[in-house]
């Protein structure tokens, strides 16, 4: 089965645990990188909303998911929601493709927005086999 780990971060978290978790899976990396960039202040005030809103943003480089039978989402969660390049990343999911959700906090509780996501992943017609949060320590 071939896997994809794709992940975003915005201060280097979510990268380490991407990195530790495709190499244990023997899995493609692959980096969501937004068109605008979001630094400390921009997180807050634009990509918060726009977290709980779901809303995609443009990526650079849009990956391709095609030929992957499980992708490995991962993101930070912001304002209890996956950060919006998570959303721009399931729109390019292929349907069919099987779908494990990690996401990282400082809480490691997503709770707020897990049916949410669930419903966002059965729309495009994949099949959600995971979801987990991860607590990253500060």
């Amino acid at each position: 089965m071939k896997t994809a780990v794709a992940y975003y971060s915005l201060g280097g978290t979510t990268r380490s645990y991407a990195r530790a978790e495709a190499k244990a899976r023997n899995a493609d990396l692959i980096e969501l990188t937004p068109k605008t960039p979001y630094n400390r202040f921009t997180a807050f005030v634009r990509g918060c909303l726009e977290a709980v809103k779901q809303k995609a943003v443009a990526l650079d480089g849009m990956p391709l998911f095609v030929g992957y039978d499980r992708v490995v989402l991962m993101a930070p969660v912001w304002a209890g929601y996956p950060a919006p390049p998570f959303n721009s990343a399931v729109e390019l999911l292929p349907p069919g493709t099987e779908v494990e959700v990690i996401l990282v906090s400082g809480s490691g509780n997503s709770e707020k927005s897990r049916a949410k996501v669930r419903l966002q992943i059965k729309k495009r017609g994949c099949t959600l086999t995971a979801q987990r949060d991860i607590r990253a320590s500060r």
